[in-house]
């Protein structure tokens, strides 16, 4: 028997008598207006299958991992674009060893397919993330946004305000969760994001330090290959790198959130199209089908024209709404990106760095060489944890549990 087929033999063994142990009454009963509706056990995964897991990914850099890890499907209410009750989910990820080092809020990237969001879990971003985080000695909450997990609505696809209530509202019953788990309060928080979660992360970050969640200290922030000035670089870049599926899904969700008529940023032809692809139920590629290869075919010329000479409408005007650049953290924010990424321009984490040192703010940016979009990730993610671990050792940061 090779060491390959016992570890997976007790992966089985792990999944098969995995049960939670967390109480959700209890939960309720301390946090009753953030009521926990479902809490699913997915699977108890022991270090050594964590560390076979971590080195399958072969990620850059070595990732240090100390502890087996529990995973659980969270169901819980948010509020939606309409500030309505909605119901969404995430993923939470335990260290089996209960030496905690904080808690760590994953903002995933651009997601098509409501099936595979981080409470699946899906393997490349809910269990990845959860290997490397919680495997390394926190606890991990990974949100699956509204549209996506146990949500049917339409994804809220960069928005700003409902991102943000999706993310909080996860930390608090988070919290609750790990208070009743470990018997002690969990309070040092890190936040981190790729793509557009990079984008979720800063608008979480600077929403966190002008509304104090309580319980929760920020300690830091790493925003990978994010978009941040929509209006004025992310979609002009999209536009001219012909990124027709961020394109459309944006449009789409945005005249959904803001009550506007498709065609009023879509072209005719593609107006069904749109309506029906970014539904959450598509593949990547009956997307790419249904869509044209050009952003001239996709968009109206009077909305290129307004990108192009930077007039208003309402289109633009909500995507300067929705911008995570013009503001001063406090906490450490730490933005990474890769020189050969077409999908996310580097000039918006170099511009973002550039305005936020002039409000001076807490901001460091970190090059990663001529790495494209999901080579970023690989790359950025290891070093995230390294970060991480830096400042959790630290005198003033260390845990309780950790000690």
């Amino acid at each position: 028997m090779t060491v390959r087929t016992l570890i997976l033999i007790l992966l089985i063994i792990f999944l098969d008598s995995c049960s939670p142990r967390i109480k959700i009454s209890k939960v309720n009963q301390a946090s009753p207006e953030l009521k926990i509706i479902n809490f699913e056990a997915k699977g108890i995964y022991p270090e050594p299958v964590i560390k076979f897991f971590i080195k399958k990914i072969k990620t850059p850099e070595k990732i240090q991992i100390t502890s087996g890890i529990e995973l659980y499907k969270v169901s819980y209410f948010t509020k939606d674009e309409e500030n309505k009750p909605v119901l969404v989910s995430g993923l939470l990820a335990i260290p089996r060893n209960k030496k905690i080092k904080g808690i760590v809020s994953y903002q995933h990237g651009t997601n098509h397919d409501r099936n595979n969001a981080p409470s699946k879990p899906s393997q490349d971003e809910g269990l990845a993330i959860a290997a490397v985080f919680a495997g390394g000695g926190y606890i991990c909450l990974a949100p699956d946004y509204i549209g996506f997990g146990v949500s049917n609505e339409i994804h809220t696809y960069l928005h700003v305000e409902t991102t943000v209530n999706a993310v909080v509202d996860f930390l608090k019953v988070g919290s609750e969760i790990c208070t009743d788990l470990t018997g002690n309060q969990i309070s040092n928080l890190f936040l981190v994001g790729m793509s557009q979660g990079a984008h979720a992360t800063a608008a979480v970050h600077r929403y966190i330090e002008e509304h104090p969640v309580q319980g929760l200290r920020l300690i830091a922030s790493s925003a990978i290959s994010g978009a941040y000035n929509l209006k004025e670089i992310s979609m002009p870049y999209a536009i001219e790198n012909n990124s027709v599926f961020y394109l459309g899904y944006l449009a789409n969700s945005y005249c959904h959130i803001y009550k506007k008529p498709l065609g009023s940023v879509v072209s005719a032809p593609y107006i069904t199209a749109v309506s029906e692809v970014f539904d959450g139920n598509h593949s990547f590629d009956q997307i790419k089908k249904r869509l044209p290869k050009t952003a001239d075919s996709l968009y109206t010329k009077e909305v290129l024209n307004d990108f192009k000479f930077n007039k208003s409408n309402w289109f633009t005007d909500r995507l300067a709404e929705n911008q995570t650049f013009d503001w001063k953290p406090v906490a450490i924010f730490r933005m990474y990106y890769g020189s050969n990424d077409k999908d996310v321009s580097p000039m918006d984490a170099i511009n973002a760095n550039a305005r936020m040192k002039q409000l001076g703010g807490n901001v460091q940016l970190i090059g990663l060489g001529n790495l494209d979009h999901l080579q970023s990730a690989y790359s950025g993610i290891p070093k995230t944890r390294a970060f991480f671990d830096s400042l959790s050792y630290l005198p003033q940061y260390r845990s309780k549990i950790y000690k």
